[in-house]
């Protein structure tokens, strides 16, 4: 038969609460008592939880970690930075990973933890304005960051600044000359991936002489990037630039051009976003908008733990700042050296003819 600190209130005729207060050290109880609450500790052979006397002295000195696939380059980094912030200032870092998009798997981490008593929680993972800001009502005791969530969402956040990069990948195109531009985004709950088409679009509008060909969502990954280029090329699609929201799938996209033999960068350039430690050795090395995610988790610790210390009456945001990186997937467009293309393109026209 177990024996529970219920029974041990009991032999000592006192209340529970003295008995906690006894096996977990508090100096707030009278000397006689603590000898009666030991006695019948001892003679009951009462043994404390000693996990739940941990919870009940104190919140878990963790920092959460709610995150995308980490095979992700992005993702992996701001783990990688959240993990070396907390453990300089003392924390450690549990992760929760969440394969997909669902608010309902995104707050079971969150009460994972909540029940953990973790008090600090840092989202990298796509949120809209007002399921970032239910989470905060709703979960009051928790001091939230959020990575990607609209600038208007009221909430403290910490983010890349997606819209001054990909302003920057779009003006490159256009002093190049690239006016026929293919767009390939990230998916479109995404707050970054909105912000990146978003400045593509800002820029490419303000050149009369610029167009959009065409336009698809991707999913971050290589694979998407690939088979979307594909599509716009099977399709006859007539462009001489592509816009990616990330370098993973603008690998892709590369390896889709290779294989119509259209020449990068001088008959299509391509320009990619993140500046992945693999992108300057592709093929060629990949033109791209540098993030620094390992600062993006580093501040997000830093702002948690602030939140404690010092509670913010208003929201804070923070934005990283971007940096275009030129090599070899981009050049000056040159008149005539697209001839291969427009043969393609002409081919294409000339089989759809045929079959109608």
């Amino acid at each position: 038969m177990n024996v529970t600190f219920k029974d041990v209130a009991k032999l000592a005729g006192v209340s529970t609460q003295t008995v906690s207060r006894v096996t977990n050290g508090s100096p707030n109880v009278a000397e006689e008592t603590r000898k009666k609450v030991n006695a019948a500790v001892k003679e009951l052979g009462y043994v404390p939880n000693q996990g739940a006397q941990i919870l009940g002295r104190a919140r878990s000195k963790v920092v959460g970690l709610v995150t995308l696939d980490i095979l992700l380059h992005g993702a992996s980094l701001i783990a990688n930075g959240v993990r070396k912030q907390a453990k300089e200032l003392g924390y450690g870092t549990s992760l929760s990973a969440v394969s997909e998009n669902s608010f309902e798997k995104i707050t079971a981490a969150i009460r994972d933890f909540q029940s953990q008593r973790v008090e600090f929680i840092i989202l990298n993972i796509p949120l809209s304005k007002e399921e970032a800001e239910m989470l905060v009502e709703q979960y009051s005791a928790i001091h939230f960051v959020f990575i990607d969530v609209p600038p208007n969402a009221q909430v403290h956040a910490v983010y890349g600044a997606s819209y001054d990069g990909a302003r920057q990948a779009a003006e490159l195109m256009l002093s190049l000359q690239r006016k026929r531009l293919l767009l390939i985004t990230g998916p479109h709950h995404s707050s970054a991936s909105e912000l990146r088409l978003q400045a593509w679009v800002d820029v490419l509008q303000d050149d009369p002489n610029a167009r959009i060909v065409t336009q698809f969502e991707g999913d971050w990954q290589a694979r998407s990037g690939y088979l979307l280029a594909r599509e716009a090329l099977s399709n006859g699609a007539d462009f001489d630039g592509v816009l990616v929201g990330n370098d993973q799938m603008a690998l892709g996209v590369l390896r889709a051009l290779n294989e119509f033999n259209l020449a990068v960068p001088q008959e299509i350039s391509v320009i990619g976003f993140d500046d992945t430690y693999d992108s300057a050795y592709f093929s060629p090395p990949l033109t791209t908008i540098k993030q620094d995610f390992l600062l993006i988790g580093k501040r997000s610790v830093l702002m948690a733990l602030s939140m404690a210390e010092q509670p913010l009456k208003e929201c804070r945001q923070e934005s990283i700042v971007t940096q275009l990186i030129e090599r070899k997937s981009t050049q000056l467009y040159q008149q005539g050296r697209d001839n291969k293309q427009q043969m393609r393109i002409l081919l294409k026209k000339f089989e759809k003819l045929l079959s109608e």
